[in-house]
């Protein structure tokens, strides 16, 4: 190395060439820019992030209502006792005046469609199409026991009674039309000679619903069968529905049926005469018979 490219102290001197390389600072002007902007980015997502935190409410409790000057109050201070409540009222049994009722099923309604179609047809004489009508009311709704009786009432007029018996067979499953459907399965067991099975069916009719007219066929089957003991009683069932219900003419003839089969029935009927004075057996049957 030359003594003129040294300084005194042996550091060598500066040089023009390398004057630009000492001069550009340690850290370049775009880098520190970058820096800065992506540090006060970070700053302000900071900020922002810590001012949504204190601005939301605890989770675990609401906001107190707007307005009211006793919210901090009311927060700081510790709960008063309430009232108790007042015991809940025992739920009624009666259903709501504002409860909708149920309404009927499309099957249903198209069902009585075609029933009252049906019926129509068979008060103007039209036994083929109301037959038709009626076939297909059941096919639609086969719970429709109306139908079933009067398809059966036309079969039993067109001198079917296999198949009438089989429509009121049908209509004796059902609980509307059960007492009906026996009362007139009974009738036509009695057209055709089958007096046991007219006797069941009319004893079940009795038994699910005591109407007149099935109280009525049944003492007549008894008369008919000489059981004029069952027949008496049945014709006192007649007597006094009869009087609960306010018919003086069916309760006028009822009695007189009742006078005349007491005669008949008068050593099998404990009540058609007060029996001995010794006769326990028959006063004590006498009594019960009374009640």
């Amino acid at each position: 190395m030359s003594f003129s490219a040294q300084s005194a102290t042996g550091v060598p001197r500066l040089q023009r060439p390398n004057w630009a390389q000492i001069r550009e600072p340690a850290w370049p002007r775009r880098r520190a820019l970058r820096g800065f902007s992506t540090t006060a980015l970070c700053l302000l997502l900071l900020c922002a992030a810590a001012a949504r935190a204190a601005a939301q409410p605890a989770a675990r409790f609401a906001d107190a209502p707007a307005g009211t000057a006793s919210a901090a109050a009311s927060v700081s201070a510790p709960p008063m006792p309430s009232a108790p409540a007042p015991p809940a009222a025992a739920p009624s049994s009666a259903p709501s005046a504002a409860q909708p009722r149920a309404v009927e099923s499309w099957s249903r309604r198209l069902a009585l469609t075609h029933f009252t179609r049906a019926a129509e047809l068979e008060r103007r004489g039209d036994i083929a199409q109301a037959l038709s009508e009626y076939t297909e009311s059941l096919a639609v709704d086969s719970t429709l026991g109306e139908a079933y009786l009067r398809l059966g009432s036309l079969r039993e007029r067109m001198g079917d009674t296999r198949e009438a018996e089989l429509v009121y067979s049908e209509a004796v499953r059902l609980s509307d039309t059960r007492a009906r459907a026996l009362l007139q399965r009974a009738r036509l067991y009695r057209s055709v000679g089958r007096a046991e099975l007219a006797l069941r069916d009319l004893e079940a009719a009795v038994s699910d619903e005591p109407s007149r007219e099935a109280l009525q066929e049944l003492a007549q089957h008894y008369v008919e069968a000489h059981a004029f003991g069952a027949a008496l009683f049945t014709f006192r069932r007649i007597v006094a529905l009869a009087r609960d219900n306010g018919d003086s003419a069916v309760l006028e003839t009822a009695r007189l049926e009742v006078r005349a089969l007491s005669v008949l029935a008068a050593e099998t009927d404990p009540t058609s005469e007060r029996p001995k004075r010794h006769d326990w057996v028959g006063r004590a049957l006498f009594a019960m018979a009374r009640r």
